[in-house]
């Protein structure tokens, strides 16, 4: 993994790299330990084949030079999380995020918040205005959330297949013009 930190999260412990294909066997590491996630939105454990299609995915409008891949590393240098970006998208003034992924041993701690905190002023100094999502239904602990650090529903989509899973998602949006976050932890 690289070791120039991409953006602050205001803590010691962790740091934020971008991650590439190089990265891969680290990424499907962190996709096993986070199994419950994977069974979650998909119904099956992420395979090598799948982390490297997923890494690499972009819509037909968009380059892979959109897409940021940002690793959450502890002090060991372990891959403890992972925020999976698309610049530009839907819009060329918002970043989508695709994934948001903690260890288990490290969720509920607050981390998220941080990590949301700090890729938004990233977001805002690359010059990014909204940053959008899309939560699975049945994920209803990530969509309480993103509530609860200013996200806000803007609407519901058709079922689609995610692995061996129908899901419909709430594509929820937060507009970057303050630096302040409300209060909350995953």
């Amino acid at each position: 993994m690289k070791t120039e930190t991409v953006f602050d999260m205001g803590l010691q412990a962790y740091s934020v790299h971008r991650l590439s294909l190089e990265d891969i066997g680290a990424i499907q590491g962190l996709f096993e330990k986070c199994l419950d996630y994977m069974l979650l939105v998909d119904g099956r454990a992420a395979d090598p084949d799948t982390v490297a299609e997923e890494f690499q995915s972009v819509p037909p409008e968009k380059s892979y030079a959109d897409k940021f891949v940002f690793g959450i590393v502890n002090l060991q240098n372990d891959l403890a999380g992972l925020l999976d970006t698309l610049r530009g998208y839907p819009d060329e003034t918002t970043w989508w995020i695709d994934t948001r992924l903690l260890v288990p041993e490290i969720r509920s701690q607050g981390l998220s918040q941080m990590v949301v905190q700090g890729f938004a002023e990233y977001v805002r100094a690359s010059g990014g205005q909204a940053i959008m999502l899309g939560v699975v239904e049945e994920n209803e602990r990530a969509g309480k959330f993103w509530n609860r650090v200013g996200f806000e529903f803007v609407r519901k989509t058709e079922p689609q297949q995610f692995g061996n899973k129908t899901q419909t998602v709430s594509i929820m949006r937060r507009t970057l013009p303050d630096a302040k976050w409300p209060t909350g932890s995953t």
